[in-house]
Parts: structure tokens; sequence; C-alpha cells
């Protein structure tokens, strides 16, 4: 016994109707109904619902024939219809007869979705910022998903006290040199105003 898919087309598609066909080989076998199993991947054979010899699907558990399955004898072969093929209907299918207190186990055929393809992610091209000012740097940007850190940031800092450090020392040296030329203008003075009080004595005697 073998079961081959009758329509449905390869690869399948999702909610299209399947049809599978159980061929039957062996004498006096079609004469005692088959059963139709589903086995998904690794988990246990399912049975989905079996078909008497008469032509007519026997009722299940709950007194009905599966709604989602049709099922039919033809000649001496026997087939099965899914009728809105789904994600959960995957797998191996097998149709087994019981003659003669014998089970004939058919070769199984493997019904599975094709794989959705995968989005290739696509990468946005970034363009580096021009800054406005040319040679300069924007220091000290913290990030906003961290906090700021207490206490010196040296990376920040040297931008910061370079500048002031350069101007104190500009300043101390102006001021160094106003003093020194304020001293030697006094200087200056004071030995004019000797040189007038000694021409001045002089006169007078």
């Amino acid at each position: 016994m073998s079961v081959k898919l009758r329509s449905g087309g390869s690869p399948l598609t999702l909610g299209a109707p399947v049809e599978l066909e159980c061929v039957i080989s062996g004498s006096g076998l079609s004469d005692s109904g088959v059963s139709w199993m589903r086995q998904h991947r690794q988990s246990a054979p399912q049975f989905i619902l079996f078909v008497t010899s008469l032509n007519r699907v026997a009722p299940t558990d709950n007194g009905k024939p599966p709604a989602r399955f049709d099922a039919k004898k033809e000649n001496k072969n026997y087939r099965l219809t899914v009728k809105s093929f789904q994600e959960q209907d995957q797998g191996n299918y097998y149709c087994i007869i019981n003659h003669n207190q014998r089970l004939h186990f058919s070769s199984g055929i493997s019904l599975h979705l094709p794989a959705p393809p995968t989005a290739v992610p696509t990468t946005k091209a970034t363009t580096p910022e021009l800054s406005t000012t040319t040679g300069s740097k924007e220091p000290c940007k913290h990030s906003p998903n961290t906090a700021p850190k207490k206490g010196l940031d040296l990376s920040c800092d040297f931008y910061i006290w370079v500048p002031l450090t350069s101007a104190c020392l500009l300043l101390l040296i102006a001021l160094l040199v106003t003093i020194t030329v304020c001293q030697k203008t006094r200087r200056r003075r004071c030995k004019c105003k000797r040189l007038v009080n000694f021409h001045l004595g002089a006169f007078s005697l």
C-alpha cells in the first residue's frame, strides 16, 4: 500500500484543499475499510477518520464525522480530502487496514507548507553630520541614556581649564608689565624733581 497526492500541488498553499489517495495493492484488503492517520513531527500518530468498504465515514468520539475532512471509496482505493489545509494539518499521512486481525500500514507522505521567506534586514545609510564651525569640537556631550558622572571629567575639563589657564597667565604677564612700567616712570619723575631742586638751589646761591 502507498499514499499519493492527487491534488493540492507542490508546494502546498494555506487554505487550499488537498486530496490524498490510498492505493491498495493486495487482494481482499479493499473490503476491510481504511483508517487515516497523521503524525506531526516527533509526536504520536493521530487518528483522523475511518472509511468503511460501503463508502461511509464512521463517526468520531462526538458522534459526528470530522467537519474539516472528507473521505470516500472509489473502486478499490480510498481517498481523503482536507477541505482547507491549515498549519495544524502538516505532518506525515498514512492509511491503515485491519485485515484478518493484522494491521497493514502504507508508506507515508509528507505534507508541509513552504517556509516563509526570511526578510533581509535593510541597513539605512547614515551621513555624517557636518559642523558649522571648522576646527572646533563639541566637547562634553553626554549620552541621553547615561547619567552624568560625579566629579571631574578629564576629557571635558581639558577644553575648559586650558583656555582659562591661558587667560590667567596672560593677565598675570600684563599685570607684571604694567607694574614694571609704572616703577620706571616713577623713578624718572623722582630724578627730574631732584634735578630741578638742585638747579633752583644753585641759582639762589
